[in-house]
């Protein structure tokens, strides 16, 4: 192998074959993409009562609900809960997206383009059952339970987040500033933050 092909080994670039964090940050964008798009017809088709319909009839089925008669009514919700989210508030999307490109990029670094995506997956399948068994066995709520539903990346890029916590607890980030901030500092600011 060259001297340049050593060097830029461990470098990360969009057009990467096999760079798993872009497909993951690509497929999220994608999603809401064409969420929005979708919401933009129901909207001129029929105004403000299109955007209730558009959340009852199409974005609904699509996000994880707390209840378990209605996600046995829809159980693919627990895959495609974690792709979808909700196109009012653009700061969700934009906040996941900026979070997983930090810690998945990490994470990608130290352990290569295999790992990322299981993570992000299994952990967003954990927060899922999480969810869920919260809202059924926790009293006060329980009262929301048919009006719960969770959509978005976090409890992926949470599991990616603490995976990479665990294997380089020490790994330190602005190094230009006294040395580095750990990454468990960070870490712990993207728990409290969400």
């Amino acid at each position: 192998m060259s001297y340049y092909q050593q060097r830029n080994r461990h470098r990360l670039s969009i057009g990467q074959d096999g760079n798993a964090l872009t497909l993951l940050i690509a497929i999220n964008l994608i999603v809401f993409v064409i969420l929005a798009f979708v919401k933009v017809i129901y909207y001129f088709s029929k105004a403000d009562e299109g955007l209730g319909l558009f959340y009852n009839n199409f974005f609904y089925w699509l996000t994880l609900p707390a209840d378990l008669n209605k996600f046995i009514s829809r159980p693919w919700t627990l895959i495609s809960y974690m792709f979808v989210h909700d196109t009012q508030n653009v700061w969700h999307i934009l906040g996941n997206m900026l979070w997983l490109w930090a810690f998945g990029y990490i994470l990608q670094d130290l352990t290569g383009n295999r790992k990322i995506i299981p993570i992000f997956l299994y952990g967003a399948l954990a927060g899922a059952f999480a969810y869920m068994l919260a809202f059924n066995l926790v009293p006060p709520l329980k009262e929301k339970l048919p009006v719960a539903e969770m959509c978005g990346a976090s409890a992926g890029i949470m599991a990616i987040a603490i995976a990479t916590t665990t294997i380089a607890p020490n790994y330190r980030i602005f190094t230009m500033i006294n040395g580095g901030i750990p990454i468990w500092v960070i870490t712990v600011l993207y728990l409290i933050i969400d």
